[in-house]
């Protein structure tokens, strides 16, 4: 163990290997004092190595990107890792995954990091980064999207792939089939024939009912659908991409990524507030909201207007508290608001979250002790 004795501090004789002893002391009563030094020495050194606040790690999120989103096989493409954190910037290693698949690996440098990857086969790539964490930050991961693409063989025809609906956004209830229909066209001239698949691009466990696919044949002359099914609870929207795997006579092809095919299926979500006992003077009720199906897609995301909470005891409308913006601060979706209340019981104090276009309304309530 290396030792960070302070300056000036007395060095101590140092034990014998495998023994209590001191080198040089004869055995008796002197080895147990002995012992008792070794240990002393030993805390010290301890205490004097341990950083401060040794035992708390900040929670992080890593953000993920890739350049380019869409790719032919065996091409290069640049994934590159962001993880922040409330306390100071992380350090490690991110380690980027396709399935069971080690992509590449890269070291943090202020915060970030990135590394070169290839795929071997053509399809919607899901990459998953791992960071590792360290002695001050927890572990986390994050995904990213890549369509891969087989090359276009000489003397095919080029084609074109566009989702024409939902387009660009439609709503339809969890749970419920829902078509996507995509339209494929020849530069060449013919009639494309062959696969077409459809899957989510924004998700990162997203399930078999999230991706679907049909066979163009040439009677559908280029375009065809099906049905895609989000469960309920599990996402407030999902965004699609889809790809065309050539035939003969044809290159496959794929919607680009800026285009946006949004199928908004709106979350439930749950609302508590806090605290239950506080003392007389300013107090703080804190309202959080939580989508059941897991996701964190509340504050900031509304495009509608929403995202608010309204605080009430016994009915009446806090001032200044009936349309606090709900935000999120880095673990869980809150609104606070502050009032002056005196000793006393308050038997329904209720925050209400007004819900928007991808979750529904909700309120919790809470009997308030004053003292």
């Amino acid at each position: 163990m290396r030792s960070n004795r302070p300056p000036g501090a007395a060095r101590k004789p140092v034990p014998a290997e495998g023994t209590g002893a001191l080198r040089g002391l004869r055995p008796g009563a002197g080895v147990v004092r002995a012992v008792s030094v070794t240990a002393a020495a030993a805390a010290a050194c301890a205490m004097w190595t341990a950083p401060a606040g040794a035992a708390v790690k900040h929670a992080t999120s890593t953000h993920l990107a890739a350049k380019p989103t869409m790719a032919y096989v065996h091409a290069s493409v640049r994934l590159s890792a962001t993880v922040k954190s409330s306390g100071r910037v992380p350090t490690g290693t991110v380690t980027f995954w396709s399935g069971t698949r080690k992509l590449c690996a890269g070291h943090l440098a202020k915060g970030s990091t990135s590394c070169a990857a290839r795929f071997a086969t053509a399809a919607m790539k899901t990459v998953i980064g791992r960071y590792s964490g360290d002695a001050r930050h927890k572990v986390s991961s994050g995904t990213v999207h890549v369509m891969i693409m087989n090359r276009p063989a000489a003397g095919k025809s080029g084609t074109t792939t566009h989702i024409t609906a939902p387009n660009p956004i439609a709503t339809q209830a969890s749970g419920l089939p829902y078509a996507v229909k995509v339209t494929v066209a020849s530069a060449g001239g013919g009639v494309p024939t062959g696969t077409v698949l459809v899957a989510p691009t924004n998700l990162k466990n997203p399930g078999p009912t999230y991706s679907c696919s049909f066979t163009l044949t040439a009677a559908m002359n280029g375009s065809g659908s099906c049905n895609v099914t989000p469960p309920k609870g599990a996402y407030g929207f999902t965004l699609f991409q889809a790809s065309y795997q050539g035939d003969a006579t044809h290159n496959g092809s794929a919607t680009p990524v800026a285009e946006e095919h949004k199928l908004i299926n709106p979350d439930s979500t749950t609302t508590t507030v806090t605290p239950a006992t506080a003392s007389a003077g300013d107090v703080t009720l804190t309202a959080t909201v939580v989508p059941v199906g897991g996701g964190n897609i509340l504050a900031g995301f509304s495009e509608t207007g929403g995202d608010t909470v309204a605080f009430t005891i016994g009915g009446t409308t806090v001032a200044g508290c009936g349309a606090v913006p709900l935000t999120w601060n880095g673990t869980v979706n809150v609104a606070q608001c502050t009032t002056t209340l005196g000793v006393g019981t308050y038997d329904n104090v209720q925050a209400a979250y007004s819900g928007d276009e991808y979750t529904f309304p909700s309120a919790g309530t809470e009997t308030l002790t004053v003292s």
